[in-house]
């Protein structure tokens, strides 16, 4: 299960105060205006900001101003949650776009988690239930609509499964993929789906998937964390918020990059924690960005950064980059080798 999804399904877990590291908090951590031109270009995603968008700390509606003004970017990943409650109202969906045009943004990608924060279950396209897989199909279809009306051009889909075998997930995504597919042709939205743990963490069985289907509105959304490429690891331990086992099945991240490239819509560049010298502490930045950019990919890496997240969740004495400071680092480590 990826971290994203542990924090969404403890979403009710009281704020804990967010702290900064002064060891870290040095100058060549933060990045400078971008007036790159490169075909490799820099989006921000707003889970970046999950634990404050979560919590009432943030709303959305602010997003675009931070995007534009602190960090000088001019494009935009979104999430659905902070848009649940918005998705019928054409109200705000007029006046969110005029927000994002105010700051002359591109709104390129949606991440769409079908999750109940209340109980944390979820809707899987994949599920073993054909009457869970329906309304999951319906949900996105709806989200396919919204992402569309504030300028996306595309979704993020989640295929989780539980105690299935890879055939009937693979079967499963086949049929519900393809159905889905067939109404965002018609609307001109694609649909990318993430590594993100179990089956989808295998790189070579996601790309024989999105080989199997041979759709043009279909591709994949690279993420570079190291959860997002375990395909296995215990249960957690009773009374435990995070999985903090080690993953008992990991598939190389630089290999899984390197195979789902052909198929890349977007890239997700996650960080989480960094040196003094400005290094993220999990992904070799210069690695990974020296195997995209010899693929000749063209497009945008999105900045998702989940240390101020974790700083609300872990109980531990590791002082993670508050959100506005995570997402300087992040910035300036990608310019740095793009």
């Amino acid at each position: 299960m990826s971290s994203r999804r542990k924090f969404i399904n403890n979403s009710l877990v009281s704020l804990l105060g967010l702290s900064l590291s002064n060891s870290i908090l040095q100058n060549n951590l933060f990045a400078k205006e971008v007036t790159s031109q490169k075909k490799i270009k820099i989006s921000l995603q707003c889970f970046s900001f999950a634990s404050e968008l979560l919590y009432g700390k943030m709303s959305i509606l602010n997003f675009p101003k931070l995007v534009r003004n602190e960090f000088y970017l001019d494009a935009a990943e979104y999430w659905n949650i902070p848009f649940v409650s918005k998705i019928r109202d054409k109200k705000f969906i007029q006046y969110f776009n005029q927000r994002t045009n105010d700051y002359g943004l591109k709104n390129t990608l949606m991440l769409v988690d079908l999750i109940n924060l209340k109980t944390g279950s979820s809707l899987s396209l994949c599920s073993k239930d054909k009457k869970e897989r329906g309304v999951a199909i319906e949900k996105h279809k709806e989200w396919l609509d919204f992402s569309k009306s504030i300028g996306c051009s595309s979704i993020r889909v989640n295929l989780w499964s539980n105690n299935m075998t890879m055939d009937e997930v693979t079967k499963y995504s086949i049929e519900s993929l393809s159905t889905l597919l067939e109404y965002s042709e018609k609307i001109d939205m694609s649909i990318v789906i993430e590594n993100h743990g179990g089956y989808t963490a295998d790189a070579f069985w996601l790309v024989k998937l999105i080989k199997s289907i041979n759709h043009k509105k279909l591709g994949v959304l690279p993420d570079f964390g190291s959860n997002n490429f375990c395909i296995e690891k215990p249960a957690k331990k009773e009374g435990e918020l995070l999985n903090t086992n080690d993953c008992i099945n990991q598939f190389d991240k630089y290999l899984g990059v390197k195979e789902l490239l052909p198929f890349a819509k977007g890239i997700s560049a996650k960080s989480i924690s960094f040196d003094k010298s400005g290094a993220e502490e999990n992904t070799d930045f210069e690695r990974m960005i020296k195997l995209i950019k010899s693929y000749s990919f063209e497009g945008y890496i999105a900045i998702e950064y989940e240390g101020g997240f974790m700083n609300t969740i872990q109980k531990n004495s590791y002082d993670y980059l508050s959100n506005i400071e995570g997402v300087h680092a992040t910035k300036k480590l990608i310019e740095k080798f793009i």
